[in-house]
């Protein structure tokens, strides 16, 4: 598949709707850039004139930074181990959805935006706790902590619905004139353009700025964009052989049968959407154009939405999965809530993880998500859980049941790009606890991984013979630099994992156990020298650094694997973490019961589609997901 992002066409859109609105725009870049790319939509957008940008967390935040962009930015999605400190250091302002977190931004630091629930019913400080927070923020503010904003967002519901949520959102700037406030936003891209009075000091701009209509997909023509003075900014294309395409659902495309394709200047229309497979009548052959520019007589993403039974948003966002795979899918948790998709040893999906970001108390009658179609029945608990449809959680999902605590939560209100509600009643929760979605029970989680996801492979390997398999398996994928840390008790098998590695790597002499020589170095037919370590006397302090130099190991050209590895994380950039569990007869080293292993990447080196290609089906009979 191929993505094409015309730059051009984003800024113009930024600077056409910022002449629209008279007031400065805030250019919302997450989720990769809405699949468009973070970093050149976010030159773009400033390009066209934008005073701000916003992303979702720290980790999309510091991409920006990273890649020499000193512009304002405003992060406003944090998981429970956020460390505020960098977003000082970095200048990053951040916007607060609880007492506890503007506890923790003021302490470090932080340029500070109160995030207000005014009727979303999704990330911000409930009514309830409203009062208190801004108190407490005037007596921060008059001990030097920085207060820059305060911004709510709109649910879209009705007009009606969202003049009260201006109303409301005017009432809590009356309680906080304390703080003088510099920056007061309430506007997305619908509000802003729909609703003047919301657009206060600053408006944030989103999915219009790449050119897709906010109000929705209409007909499917992409109209109403180009009412609006506004271009598509992506264009989405698959080479067809006989109305074949090799590009399917684990590349991003939604299930949209029946959208309208272009070949050749020939209409088409999409018959079939299948894992790696999309099928076209009639069965042409040359260059499909998926979406693209209506004026130039393609198909709108807004068609693909239609027949998908979503929004452009939903279609574009999903690209990231094409353009940039696991770009920053091993975000660590002081920068973003984790998000992970499990596949087991096969490749298979077994679940997407993610991380409860917020718990409040509502009262009765509070609309959940755009459109507010759940409202609460009662006063309740909600669980803000960091997972979307820019992760792979379909906006068609909402129902489907999330498990939290060991007990399952249908999600209430609609799918967002990066947040689902679950309602608990009476139940409780707390910021940081995991809650997943089963495969089982949303079978749309194919392939398709957003930039932010990390993934897992975990699973039980039956025997001796089929851990030397796995091993062959991740020495198939190693080249020199690479590390491999194996972690596990005595007699878990690593050792007999390396003796598998040692084979995929064509390794001279006998694989055995490093214990009595710490470390042994392999030639190999591979290339790169294999570095065979026992870590386990490194000490997990200060000290480390010179036990490791004692090794004089060669950790850019050969490849190491070391058992007992945990203390070498900080040492290393990237490395492949991998768990084994064994029985609980630990002294017991010929014990043949089975092992749970779990797979885990780390560092720019082991991107999310790196440790997948280490999945397989040859474990052996028996195999059971753990």
């Amino acid at each position: 598949m191929r993505i094409d992002v015309d730059t051009a066409a984003i800024a113009a859109n930024v600077r056409a709707l910022a002449a629209r609105v008279g007031v400065p725009v805030c250019g919302v870049v997450k989720a990769d850039g809405y699949g468009h790319g973070a970093v050149r939509s976010a030159t773009a957008m400033l390009d066209g004139g934008a005073a701000m940008l916003g992303v979702v967390d720290l980790a999309e935040a510091m991409v920006l930074r990273r890649a020499g962009i000193d512009a304002p930015v405003l992060a406003w999605l944090h998981g429970a181990h956020t460390d505020f400190g960098i977003a000082a250091a970095h200048e990053i302002d951040v916007a607060v959805s609880s007492l506890a977190q503007l506890e923790a931004a003021a302490a470090a630091g932080a340029t500070i935006h109160l995030k207000l629930d005014t009727g979303l019913g999704r990330n911000g400080i409930a009514r309830g706790d409203r009062a208190a927070s801004i108190a407490r923020a005037i007596e921060l503010a008059r001990s030097g902590a920085r207060i820059r904003g305060a911004m709510s967002h709109l649910a879209g519901t009705s007009s009606e619905a969202d003049r009260a949520q201006l109303a409301d959102f005017a009432d809590a700037l009356e309680e906080a004139a304390p703080l003088e406030l510099e920056l007061r936003h309430l506007a997305n891209s619908q509000g802003a353009l729909a609703l003047p009075a919301a657009r206060f000091d600053l408006v944030r701009i989103g999915m219009a700025a790449y050119g897709i209509d906010p109000s929705g997909p209409g007909a499917g023509d992409g109209a109403g964009a180009a009412m609006l003075g506004l271009s598509p900014a992506m264009r989405a294309s698959v080479e067809v052989v006989a109305g074949v395409a090799r590009a399917g659902l684990d590349d991003g495309l939604l299930p949209a049968v029946g959208a309208p394709v272009l070949v050749g200047g020939s209409a088409a229309r999409v018959v079939a959407v299948e894992p790696r497979r999309l099928r076209i009548e009639p069965p042409l052959t040359g260059e499909a154009v998926l979406w693209g520019d209506p004026a130039a007589g393609e198909p709108s993403a807004d068609a693909w939405a239609v027949a998908a039974g979503t929004i452009g948003y939903e279609v574009v966002t999903r690209m990231a999965a094409a353009t940039q795979p696991g770009a920053h899918g091993d975000a660590p948790a002081h920068l973003a809530p984790r998000r992970t998709l499990e596949l087991g040893l096969d490749g298979e999906p077994r679940r997407l993880r993610g991380e409860v970001v917020g718990v409040k108390r509502v009262e009765a009658g509070l609309g959940i998500s755009y459109g507010a179609d759940y409202t609460t029945p009662r006063a309740t608990t909600l669980a803000l859980v960091g997972l979307g449809y820019a992760d792979g959680v379909t906006r068609s999902a909402t129902g489907r049941p999330v498990v939290l605590g060991g007990e399952a939560h249908a999600i209430r209100g609609r799918v967002a790009m990066d947040q689902v509600v679950l309602d608990l009643g009476e139940g409780t929760a707390s910021v940081g606890d995991v809650a997943a979605l089963e495969h089982a029970s949303a079978p749309e989680l194919t392939g398709m991984l957003g930039p932010r996801v990390s993934v897992e492979l975990a699973g039980s390997v039956p025997d001796a013979d089929a851990m030397e398999a796995l091993g062959e398996r991740i020495g198939a994928q190693l080249r020199a630099g690479d590390a491999v840390l194996l972690v596990g008790p005595l007699g878990a098998g690593k050792t007999t994992l390396t003796r598998g590695i040692g084979r995929a790597l064509g390794a001279r002499g006998t694989v055995q156990s490093p214990t009595f020589v710490l470390a042994r170095t392999h030639r190999t037919a591979a290339g790169p020298d294999l570095q065979h370590v026992d870590a386990y006397r490194l000490l997990d302090d200060a000290d480390d650094e010179a036990e490791l130099d004692d090794l004089d190991l060669d950790l850019e050209g050969a490849i190491t694997v070391a058992e007992w590895g945990a203390p070498l994380e900080h040492a290393l950039e990237s490395w492949l973490r991998v768990d084994i569990e064994r029985g609980t007869a630990l002294d017991d080293t010929e014990d043949a019961s089975p092992r749970t292993v779990r797979l885990r990447g780390h560092g720019p080196a082991w991107r999310p589609a790196r440790v997948r290609a280490i999945a397989a089906r040859d474990l052996g009979e028996g195999q059971e997901d753990a």
